[in-house]
């Protein structure tokens, strides 16, 4: 009980401080932070720091250390040496683990995984340093922010169609995590933050290397994928884009999550697209030329998961903006129900249907704020089709067995998730 109350109170803390930054920060717009490296080292917000990082999870990096071997010898002599390490000025990142994520194209992204103790310490920075650059950040910007969500960017892109902005031009930058160039992502934390200390482990987090094959590898550019601080890094270089649009919101939006952009605009969409090359150029980036195309609202595309469109509504005939789950995003939940509902593997349907539930549920509350009902609809089918075929199979039958399973032996009996409504009233 002591000790919840004392972690409790370390929480209080640390909220308290972070939200005097913020205040300060949103309180004078010009204000640059000089005393700060004497936070990331205090042992609050390194438990704190500790418990997200836990909380995270994720596989350990290059010297082999996981979280649970961590709690094993003891987290308090882990997060006090830590703290001695950045109060001494000694501390040091160590090199990258480089691992490849297989996208949907194909292709496969790279992910580098920096080691547990990295991982704290970059996330205590973000403790300190996000209050700060969360005050000026801009409305139009969704990804990776406290109360910030892909949901809400979607019902701003909704709400523009709805208003009359038909032309849309979407697209993404081009490589944006590997290609942010060092020299101006420091000038850019240091426009708020001049402490040197803090600046120097900016620097050494941009800098590390990235290990594979044996061989370490260094680039002046890039926040490296797989780093508890780059969205964060990432944001605050890329605010300038935000602010560089400001100008031009009431003629035309953008809104960004992260790398992922929609302009909606009335009219003059080319000139707007032109507008915008110019403002990535100048932060020396590259949009995607294979992504970037303008369209208007009633051929539809797609944003974060979700396909929108203009078009008329079968019940009254008028013009209506629909949002549903992308056909791309459809693809990709089937694909984990049938890799879920492998017949082959060696396990019970109970564990089947307790591995269903996290997979249909992320999914469906991703997707329950839009048009989502045929969509959902055909998902539930699906899944209902999945286990009774895995259950035929393992008893060496064919067919699916709709008769010897009907749906209230799935759902009340094997306890099958069932919760598939929308919350948008036209859905």
């Amino acid at each position: 009980m002591d000790n919840d109350l004392r972690t409790a109170e370390s929480q209080d803390r640390v909220q308290e401080l972070q939200r005097k930054l913020y205040l300060k920060a949103k309180s004078e717009v010009n204000f640059r932070f000089y005393a700060l490296y004497d936070k990331i080292y205090r042992r609050d917000f390194l438990w704190k720091a500790w418990r997200r990082v836990k909380e995270n999870r994720g596989v350990g990096g290059i010297d082999g250390i996981e979280i649970t071997d961590i709690e094993e010898s003891g987290v308090e002599e882990f997060l006090i040496k830590i703290g001695e390490e950045l109060r001494s000025e000694q501390y040091r990142p160590q090199p990258l683990r480089r691992v490849y994520i297989p996208k949907a194209d194909g292709s496969k992204r790279p992910l580098s995984i920096p080691t547990v103790k990295d991982r704290v310490v970059q996330a205590v920075m973000k403790l300190v340093l996000e209050p700060i650059f969360e005050a000026g950040f801009e409305e139009n910007s969704y990804g990776f922010r406290e109360n910030r969500s892909t949901q809400q960017a979607a019902q701003e892109v909704r709400k523009y169609l709805n208003w009359g902005y038909t032309e849309v031009i979407e697209t993404d930058i081009k490589d944006c995590f590997g290609t942010i160039p060092h020299k101006e992502m420091l000038d850019a934390v240091a426009r708020r933050v001049v402490d040197s200390r803090i600046l120097r482990l900016v620097k050494m987090m941009l800098k590390v290397g990235v290990m594979e094959e044996g061989r370490e590898e260094r680039k002046d550019r890039g926040t490296p994928q797989g780093g508890v601080i780059s969205p964060l890094l990432a944001n605050i270089y890329l605010d300038a884009v935000d602010k560089g649009w400001r100008p031009m919101n009431n003629a035309a939006r953008l809104i960004r999550y992260a790398d992922d952009i929609v302009v909606l605009s009335k009219y003059q969409a080319q000139g707007y697209k032109r507008r915008l090359e110019q403002i990535i150029k100048g932060v020396k980036l590259e949009l995607k030329a294979e992504k970037t195309r303008i369209i208007k609202a009633g051929e539809g595309f797609d944003f974060l998961g979700y396909r929108f469109i203009k078009a008329k509504s079968r019940r009254t005939g008028k013009e209506s903006v629909y949002c549903y789950p992308s056909q791309k995003s459809e693809g990709k939940i089937r694909e984990r129900i049938r890799g879920i509902t492998n017949y082959r593997r060696p396990i019970k349907v109970e564990e089947v249907v307790k591995e269903l539930k996290p997979v249909i549920r992320g999914w469906v509350n991703y997707h329950r704020f839009s048009n989502a009902s045929r969509k959902f609809g055909k998902v539930r089918s699906y899944v209902e089709q999945r286990v009774r075929k895995f259950m035929r199979r393992r008893r060496g039958e064919s067919g699916y067995g709709y008769k010897e399973y009907p749906s209230e032996y799935l759902y009340k009996t094997l306890g099958l998730y069932n919760d598939y409504h929308v919350s948008w009233m036209n859905a």
